[in-house]
């Protein structure tokens, strides 16, 4: 009888340990996932061109406060299905899903956010949009944040490029 009871306790000891291993391996993929997210959307930021043909700046490079709307996202199906998930009328942010309900877990999703302002040359820190024979320089904030484990983790990176 004593054996068994020890024998059990082990178990025990060693399904707990299963367990936690699995939560932090599923929180690790959810971090990895957002932040490909937040690096993909500062990417863009960086490498696409701010202007329309008639030299008005586009949407996604105005000086704005936090807000999802202008982003959009492309969901790939574990069958192959896309989808597009663009955030229009999301001021809150962009609700992105960072794992699919194949696994037998709820999904879970992520809120991503932005903010672009304009800075000061000299100073580096934000300042009105002004226009200048260089160009201007703008700073954008990307923000993925999303729940994990009865609380919310988030993540931000932080880009600043030129504009004509």
């Amino acid at each position: 009888m004593v054996a068994t009871v020890l024998l059990s306790m082990m178990i025990l000891g060693i399904l707990q340990v299963l367990i936690g291993s699995y939560r932090l391996a599923a929180k690790a993929r959810y971090n990895d996932h957002a932040r490909y997210i937040i690096k993909s959307f500062a990417d863009q930021f960086l490498t696409e061109k701010s202007t329309d043909g008639s030299g008005n700046i586009l949407p996604f490079f105005n000086p704005t406060s936090s807000t999802g709307v202008g982003l959009s996202w492309t969901v790939t199906a574990p069958g192959g299905t896309q989808t597009n998930v663009a955030g229009t009328v999301m001021p809150a942010g962009l609700q992105v899903p960072l794992s699919d309900s194949t696994t037998g877990e709820a999904p879970v999703y992520a809120t991503v956010s932005y903010q672009v302002w304009t800075l000061d040359p000299a100073t580096g820190l934000p300042a009105p949009p002004t226009s200048q024979a260089a160009g201007s320089l703008l700073r954008a904030d990307f923000t993925v944040a999303f729940p994990f484990g009865g609380r919310t983790l988030s993540q931000t990176i932080s880009v600043i490029r030129a504009t004509p």
